[in-house]
């Protein structure tokens, strides 16, 4: 009932006069999820944009939680609004793929941010902006490599099962400590390769519930006392910093002993607090803000014509408590 609560706000704001007026050219940012801390940056990335460029507006409208279906009917109605442009961060790449071919017929340039479609559907966009997510993978596991490095039990914690990003973070975490390039997302599963093994159960799918991710976090670690790394490809569980906390000082003596890797994805404030006390190892962190920014211009510079490069990648920062006062780019 909720999700029907939401689909029908965001169909009734699409259809209001307060949405009708607009400036001469209405771009939408579409995120995953409206209740994530790491959309709000990319929201005020947006909003910054729309101060600086005459004459555009910046539509941020998305699910209110996580929600496959709704983030595809919200698109849909912006296709069917006729919106002058779409930058969207496909939660489900295959789904999302099949109603921009409404998009395309219509006319309406889109680029995607954050996620991409798959390759075999990359036509259906004109550019992707945001991190090179293999590389958020290469890093996350170079960081567990570096402190365990004669191997063990690793789990992965990962978003949606068809989400592209969380895929190909996942396959660079497997591709790097494999020492071995797979052929596709989200690559093979390690099964002793240069001592790794992934833990039975895993990886874990939170499907961006971030109540869930932390109890998979605090399930995972009761039931595998001897896991020796445990690693989010998005900062799903610190993302509720109490619940986080909670389940880490109970483990405090395996995270501060080395014995538990513990690596995260993403560089919001309360993480890097986190890390600051010594609750995690190490983050990878993206720039968010920069992806809402500059999918405005880039929109804009589709719609005059102009040349765009694809991919335009926006960078990631590595974070350690030896580099935490000078990791993040700003």
């Amino acid at each position: 009932m909720k999700r029907l609560i939401l689909a029908s706000m965001a169909a009734a704001f699409l259809a209001s006069p307060l949405a009708a007026q607009a400036d001469d050219l209405t771009f939408a940012l579409v995120p995953k999820a409206m209740n994530n801390p790491f959309f709000d940056l990319a929201r005020d990335g947006c909003m910054k944009a729309q101060e600086e460029i005459d004459g555009v507006e910046c539509l941020y409208i998305g699910p209110g939680e996580h929600t496959e279906q709704e983030q595809i009917q919200i698109v849909q109605d912006l296709i069917t609004r006729g919106v002058d442009g779409i930058a969207v961060a496909p939660s489900n790449a295959p789904a999302m793929a099949r109603v921009l071919r409404g998009a395309q017929a219509a006319g309406i340039p889109v680029i995607t941010w954050d996620s991409d479609l798959l390759a075999e559907d990359s036509g259906l966009r004109t550019a992707y902006v945001g991190t090179k997510n293999y590389d958020i993978g290469v890093n996350l596991a170079k960081l567990a490599m570096e402190l365990k490095p004669d191997g063990g039990t690793i789990c992965i914690q990962s978003g949606g099962a068809a989400a592209a990003n969380h895929n190909e973070r996942m396959q660079g975490i497997r591709d790097t400590i494999a020492g071995a390039m797979s052929s596709s997302p989200p690559g093979n599963r390690l099964t002793g390769e240069n001592g790794w093994t992934e833990a039975d159960g895993c990886p874990l799918y939170t499907n961006d519930d971030f109540p869930l991710s932390v109890q998979q976090m605090g399930d995972i670690l009761a039931a595998k006392p001897d896991l020796d790394a445990f690693v989010p490809t998005g900062g799903f569980p610190q993302f509720v910093p109490a619940a986080y906390r909670q389940v880490a000082e109970s483990n405090v003596d395996r995270i501060k002993s080395m014995g538990l890797a513990l690596v995260v994805a993403d560089t919001l404030p309360m993480q890097m607090d986190i890390l600051r006390d010594g609750l995690s190892h190490g983050q990878v962190g993206q720039r968010p803000y920069e992806m809402g920014y500059r999918a405005m211009f880039i929109l804009k510079d589709i719609v005059e014509g102009k040349t765009v490069d694809a991919p335009i990648y926006t960078g990631l920062d590595v974070c350690t408590p030896d580099n935490i006062d000078s990791c993040l780019s700003g």
